[in-house]
């Protein structure tokens, strides 16, 4: 038990780094090496994008934990910074729009489940503002959650990853459907004089039933009228226009 196997890395117990085998001092901190650190003392890392275990007591860790619960040793260096945060860096820096959209478009998504999490959160609420660089945060979007869908599997940030996507693509929807009328002559036209006509038969329902000059009926009547007779004018004056 005292020995160590020859096909397997040992980790210091200091700081979590390599040790080559039959060294006696650390090369990453320098700590003298012993006879303390039997086979079970040993650090195995699974390099699958997700650190398992704490490389410095080797306890077993979740995703997304800044710090290790047991000893506290800090997964990501305070002095590191994620590849997102370094994005959002450069986009207050840009210049221009031009500048911002071409940043945007040229981000290389992350494969660590951090950094994929991070990226969807903050295209997310960039894309909120439906600004100028919308689409350009929308195409990056698809690929996040593409790659949150083969990384994360069956997860709770997972789910919520879906929930703020689904979210999204329903605004989407609704950004595309007020383009569509706002830059068809043909669809403004239909749907006001629809508006108008439904108003008109509300209001000679209640007409019906509660008799002419009812206040109901005039709230109804009137708006009806003008919508009609509005959607009529629309078409000669957005031409004119």
């Amino acid at each position: 038990m005292g020995k160590w196997r020859k096909n397997e890395m040992g980790f210091c117990i200091n700081c979590g780094h390599a040790l080559a085998e039959g060294a006696h001092f650390c090369s990453g901190c320098g700590v003298a090496i012993g006879e303390a650190h039997t086979e079970s003392e040993q650090r195995k890392s699974v390099y699958d994008g997700e650190l398992h275990k704490c490389p410095n007591c080797a306890e077993m860790l979740n995703s997304f934990m800044s710090s290790c619960p047991s000893c506290g040793y800090e997964l990501r260096g305070s002095k590191s910074k994620s590849r997102v945060d370094e994005l959002a860096t450069k986009l207050e820096l840009a210049e221009s729009a031009e500048q911002k959209i071409s940043i945007i478009r040229n981000f290389y998504i992350p494969n660590t489940k951090e950094d994929i999490y991070e990226f969807v959160i903050l295209a997310i609420s960039n894309m909120n503002s439906y600004d100028y660089d919308y689409e350009a945060w929308d195409a990056k979007l698809q690929q996040a959650y593409q790659k949150a869908t083969l990384s994360f599997g069956n997860t709770q940030e997972f789910h919520y990853i879906h929930q703020l996507y689904t979210q999204t693509q329903k605004h989407k929807k609704q950004k595309v459907l007020v383009a569509t009328v706002k830059n068809s002559k043909k669809l403004q036209f239909l749907i006001t004089f629809t508006i108008g006509v439904i108003l008109g038969l509300i209001a000679k329902l209640l007409e019906n039933a509660l008799g002419e000059g009812n206040a109901l009926v005039l709230i109804f009547s009137i708006p009806a009228m003008f919508l009609i007779i509005g959607s009529f004018l629309l078409l000669p004056w957005r031409k004119r226009k």
